[in-house]
Formats: C-alpha cells, structure tokens, sequence
C-alpha cells in the first residue's frame, strides 16, 4: 500500500476546487484507490494538495495516463502552475 501526496500549485484556486472535488470523486472509482482527500493550505492560496492511497504505485501509474485523469485534466490544466508527487510505503 502507497500513499500519494500531490502538492500542487494553481491559480484561480476557488475555480479549480470545484473541479478537483469532481476529480477525486471520479478517483475513487479507479483500479487500487482507496481514498483520496482534497486538501489546501489556508495560509498559501495558490495550493492544492491531494493524498491518496493506493494498493501499489502501478495502479496510481496506470491511473494518471487512465480515462479519469484524461477527462479531468482538460478542465483542470488550465489553472495548473507546477506540481510534485510523493511516494510513501505504509507500513501496517
């Protein structure tokens, strides 16, 4: 099991939040994920940040070059600046 930290930064933060909160909701619908959260930063208004879990790192993978990353990053794109992904193993 991994968890996925994506910090991103955005413009226009509010516009970009309701289609992140669509976004992830369509996540949850992919192969391995099993949660993903909606987070920002109430001091720096630009950031966004998602955490998910996923049964492997393949099936997030497989998830970013899948049909729910595709539909959403059209919308999405245009308010997307820069971005990281981090990779944790959970140790249960």
């Amino acid at each position: 099991m991994i968890l996925v930290i994506t910090d991103n930064k955005v413009k226009n933060r509010e516009a970009y939040l309701s289609l992140a909160k669509a976004f992830v909701e369509d996540t949850l619908n992919d192969k391995g994920c099993r949660e993903m959260q909606l987070c920002i930063d109430a001091e720096q208004t630009e950031r966004v940040v998602f955490v998910s879990k996923w049964e492997e790192k393949e099936d997030f993978m497989a998830h970013v070059q899948g049909e729910t990353f595709a539909k959403h990053i059209v919308g999405m794109g245009p308010y997307y600046v820069t971005g990281t992904d981090t990779f944790l193993e959970i140790k249960e």
